[in-house]
């Protein structure tokens, strides 16, 4: 099977139709992608922006810009997809997508056969052991083992002993860009939800230049970087080409050709008389990805000092709500984290009119406790159009307002401890969870009201604009403060107040929510945006305490 020019993935027709298709035809009127699985479907966005990113990245914007207006025909798709199909066959005696060219001739070392199951990062996780648990005959067939093998390997979780995590560690977070359909007759195509996340190759750097050696980019195509033994090496971006990114092998995988059966019934997709896989043959000692690896579509914490090598952002932070809309969607001051380059392209980069057609981002990758997945996180955040002038003056304004949030979460958890317990101790999730789950629509109406603020320039200029500028500031921060105070303190008495008045010690309960309340006005992070709200606050204050005096 050849992964360019079998129709092995779902397309999802304008009218709801699902029909095979191959990367060749993803130019046609498609509108998604669908498959069995979540994680599948992620694996194969990233599949198809790899595979446009290697074989016609535009030269600059302005050729981005055609093809994301005009997309290419079928025929002109083929033709640039070409050069690599050779590189994509699924089972061959040598190079095989995604399969350790070693394991062909081994030489006498011992390999180990799994079941397929194992390919899946989700098999056997104990925080599921209903769903998770697979039947001994399990088997996938050809199109099944193919997305497995690559969604695992490009997100490897810990293995044990010798077995290489993937290139972003366990469980990476993946973002991208996609439109935004506002009206349903017209839905945004395929293609543009995947041109959206192709990079020009100006917006690259030297090192991304002419590839020399396809091995480099495509690691099955030679012998593998093994790191195993006295002669194992580690493999950083400077060792092969940075687009190796995208194809990422650190699992040492290939099909175990004895195991397969001409009629089978996969288990997976269901199809039925297919040929399917049962085993594969695999063997530790993979290639060790380490080193300044930054992997386009996925966001990173950087060492402020340029000492340590950059931290992917972990899937669970797409199941974490707003709290990390920022650094998401455009990067923190301080790189806790830094938005996706992908990402930052766009925002930074891409023209305002491909923004005004409204876009958002998608977040997906799973929560993994060391070999265990936790879950599967999945969701999308919205992206505003900011004057670039006015850039770093929105962001401090969002991070003023999710610093309120943090403290104000931190508080409620804090007095509804304090309330329950004489003397408290533990953590408990479920009280932050509450505050970040009942307060997003309000950050939400805060940032659509910060983005009317500067999403374009000042026209006027003047004290009296700014005067105006400062108002609507304030009547953003003020919507915000008090509503969040009007939920912080209801979540309070929903916790508190709920369980059995028995079992309730209601001086503790008083005093904790007098308690709340003074810090809903008072703590350090709301600073800021009582000064804007009410200037003369401080002054107030301190007037107060002088008459007590």
């Amino acid at each position: 099977m050849n992964l360019i020019t079998t129709g092995w993935l779902q397309g999802v027709s304008s009218k709801g139709d699902c029909a095979p298709i191959s990367p060749m035809d993803i130019t046609g009127n498609w509108i998604d992608i669908a498959e069995p699985r979540p994680d599948f479907r992620g694996a194969i966005y990233q599949f198809l922006i790899g595979l446009l990113q290697l074989s016609m990245a535009p030269e600059d914007e302005d050729e981005w810009r055609d093809l994301y207006q005009d997309p290419p025909s079928r025929d002109d798709l083929a033709e640039a997809l070409s050069t690599y199909q050779y590189a994509f066959e699924l089972e061959v005696d040598g190079p095989a997508f995604m399969q350790d060219l070693l394991l062909l001739n081994t030489g006498g070392l011992k390999l180990n056969k799994n079941s397929v199951r194992s390919l899946l990062i989700d098999a056997g996780s104990r925080s599921n052991l209903h769903f998770n648990v697979y039947p001994e005959d399990f088997v996938l067939c050809e199109i099944c083992f193919a997305k497995a093998l690559f969604t695992l390997q490009i997100n490897s979780p810990a293995g044990g002993s010798g077995t290489r995590t993937s290139l972003r560690g366990g469980g990476p977070l993946t973002t991208l860009v996609v439109p935004v359909d506002g009206n349903p007759e017209m839905p945004s195509t395929l293609w543009q939800k995947l041109w959206l996340n192709v990079l020009p190759k100006e917006a690259l750097n030297d090192s991304y230049s002419d590839i020399k050696k396809i091995g480099d980019v495509l690691p099955w195509m030679v012998a593998t970087r093994t790191s195993d033994g006295s002669d194992g090496v580690e493999t950083t971006p400077e060792s092969v080409h940075p687009l190796q990114a995208y194809w990422s092998m650190p699992r040492r995988i290939r099909i175990d050709t004895s195991s397969i059966d001409c009629h089978g019934n996969c288990s997976i997709c269901a199809a039925k008389g297919v040929r399917t896989i049962r085993h594969y043959l695999t063997r530790h000692g993979g290639t060790n990805y380490t080193g300044n690896w930054l992997h386009p579509l996925t966001p990173y914490s950087l060492d402020p000092e340029g000492q340590k090598p950059p931290i992917s952002s972990k899937g669970r932070q797409a199941g974490k709500g707003y709290r990390d809309w920022l650094g998401l969607v455009l990067g923190n001051d301080d790189h806790q984290p830094d938005a996706a380059r992908v990402v930052r392209y766009f925002t930074e980069n891409r023209s305002r009119k491909e923004r005004r057609k409204g876009c958002r981002l998608w977040c997906f990758g799973y929560e993994m406790s060391n070999m265990d997945a936790l879950c599967w996180h999945d969701s999308t955040l919205p992206i505003h159009e900011i004057d670039i002038s006015r850039r770093a003056t929105f962001i401090g304004r969002v991070k003023n307002v999710l610093d309120s949030a943090d403290a104000m979460s931190k508080e409620l958890h804090d007095q509804v401890k304090s309330a329950w317990f004489k003397k408290p101790r533990g953590h408990e999730p479920a009280v932050f969870d509450s505050f970040w789950e009942e307060t997003e629509p309000l950050f939400y109406k805060a940032l659509n009201g910060l983005s009317d603020l500067y999403g374009s320039v000042s026209v006027q200029g003047g004290a009296k604009d700014e005067a105006a500028e400062a108002g609507k500031l304030a009547d953003v921060y003020k919507a915000w403060l008090n509503g969040t105070r009007r939920v912080t303190l209801q979540l309070f008495d929903y916790w508190v107040l709920s369980a059995p008045i028995e079992e309730q010690d209601m001086r503790r309960v008083i005093e904790a929510r007098a308690n709340l309340g003074r810090s809903l006005n008072l703590a350090k992070k709301l600073k800021p945006l009582w000064d804007i709200v009410d200037p003369n606050r401080g002054k107030k204050t301190k007037a107060k305490g002088k008459s007590k005096s």
